[in-house]
């Protein structure tokens, strides 16, 4: 590389990191606006986001093992070139059926880039740096999806709904061109490898049905007859999933690299941790704007505390992780958010704005303390030619620890919504009470990680001597 080179593609990669996650926001606030627009119902409508969510949720793994076979930074670029055409055909759509197919073809090009990106981070930034680039990545994912909705907030109210897929159509040029033009090309010599088209079938229709089960869960109820079939197609395409794996001599999934403790662990603390970020960061507005009186204003610039200090903790945490063992700054990361959760549940009805916004800040810090050193602890112990396929898994986690966060949070609090003052104020308690023992659970999946490490170590030493 260049000295320009690095910088370049790091660009390249965070804008598409940004973008993903902003655009699946954006359109949120102009939902209702749309069922008039194309004189259809908001049950079409909502297809816009979750179909999104879902198209992408579904291929990241299978993006992923392209990239592993094909080239991660070819499905990278074209990823963006699908992107970018897609977004300006969408703001063309002059019928809802072709905007909804148009926006699934943008979810399809967010795919291939958000399962390819660690693996490039991963391939082509030295050791020494690679925390630090995971980290700066994960600030632009965070970013990406907080101004998300706030950009769609001023775009409905001042201008026209073509500016919701256009806003960013600049932003995705530039990062096209500087992913063709510095993203490199991974040289490395691999055995051609055909795709496990069954596994990957199986896999997708798990993660579609039990993704869309939970996010109509508070709309069907969570014990209707719909969310009792999805998932039962979740379950047995499970099962169906793994014991199909077992007879492959190249299975979609590498199920070798997931018993090892680093691996597993890891993409169940990456979940944890998004779902209780995204519980915070859906069920606390209404909290703020509902019972506690604050002005929208007010109410935004503390819920800015997260973001900001994320921002800064990211790129900190993955600079440290570079020198220091990161599973410590994971375990702080853990700490503090799991302590962020139990004050809120707790105290929540006897503090003050300004106390909830330093909280706030404290579960931000601690999620930037988990995801760059957490993504680099598990592609130190994934092999290279399957670095697309976990890099894609990662992602996964992230999006369905989002999905599951925002409907837990929403779930619990409108069920105590219908109720009085009191009985809403304990189901926003409740609500954080829940999140504080998943963290507690994560934290205790840390651990028990940690002493098997401990125990493996010991193993390969004994063995050595």
């Amino acid at each position: 590389m260049t000295n320009r080179q690095p910088f370049w593609m790091m660009t390249a990669i965070c804008l598409g990191a940004f973008l993903s996650h902003f655009t699946a926001g954006i359109v949120n606030v102009s939902l209702p606006q749309f069922t008039q627009i194309f004189q259809t119902d908001l049950t079409m409508v909502q297809w816009i986001t979750t179909g999104y969510l879902l198209v992408i949720a579904s291929l990241l793994p299978v993006m992923g093992k392209l990239g592993d076979g094909y080239g991660h930074s070819l499905l990278h670029n074209l990823g963006f070139l699908l992107f970018t055409v897609s977004s300006i055909l969408v703001a063309c759509s002059t019928m809802i059926s072709m905007l909804l197919t148009m926006r699934f073809v943008q979810a399809v090009g967010a795919a291939m880039f958000q399962a390819t990106n660690i693996a490039i981070i991963t391939l082509h930034v030295p050791k020494e740096k690679r925390g630090r680039a995971l980290g700066i990545m994960s600030t632009a994912v965070a970013l990406g999806g907080m101004s998300g909705p706030i950009a769609g907030g001023f775009i409905a109210a001042w201008l026209s709904w073509e500016w919701l897929f256009l806003i960013h159509v600049p932003v995705a040029i530039a990062a096209t061109v500087l992913a063709f033009r510095y993203i490199p090309v991974h040289t490395q010599q691999k055995k051609k490898r055909s795709l496990d088209y069954v596994g990957a079938a199986l896999f997708m229709l798990m993660v579609s049905s039990v993704i869309f089960a939970i996010s109509k869960g508070n709309e069907w109820g969570w014990s209707s007859m719909g969310m009792l079939i999805f998932c039962g197609m979740g379950a047995v395409s499970i099962g169906a999933l793994v014991i199909w794996e077992r007879g492959q001599q190249e299975p979609f999934l590498p199920l070798n690299v997931f018993r090892h403790p680093a691996v597993s662990s890891g993409l169940f603390i990456s979940f944890s941790a998004f779902l209780l970020a995204n519980l915070v960061l859906v069920v606390l507005p209404f909290y703020l704007l509902g019972i506690a009186g604050a002005t929208p204003l007010k109410a935004g610039y503390l819920m800015t505390t997260y973001p900001l200090l994320l921002a800064f903790a990211g790129p900190f945490a993955g600079w440290i992780s570079d020198r220091f063992q990161p599973r410590p700054i994971m375990l702080a990361g853990l700490c503090g958010m799991g302590a962020g959760l139990i004050v809120l549940a707790l105290f929540l009805p006897n503090m003050p704005l300004i106390a909830i916004g330093a909280v706030l800040a404290v579960i931000g810090a601690g999620m930037g303390l988990i995801a760059s050193p957490n993504n680099s602890y598990i592609m130190r112990h994934v092999p290279a030619e399957h670095a697309g396929a976990i890099g894609g898994m990662i992602a996964l986690t992230r999006n369905a620890g989002m999905v599951v966060g925002a409907a837990l949070g929403l779930g619990v609090m409108n069920s105590g919504m219908r109720e009085a003052h009191d009985a809403a104020l304990a189901a926003y308690q409740t609500v954080f009470e829940i999140g504080g023992w998943i963290g507690l659970v994560s934290l205790l999946v840390w651990v028990y990680s940690a002493r098997i490490e401990r125990r493996r170590k010991q193993l390969e030493l004994d063995k050595s001597v």
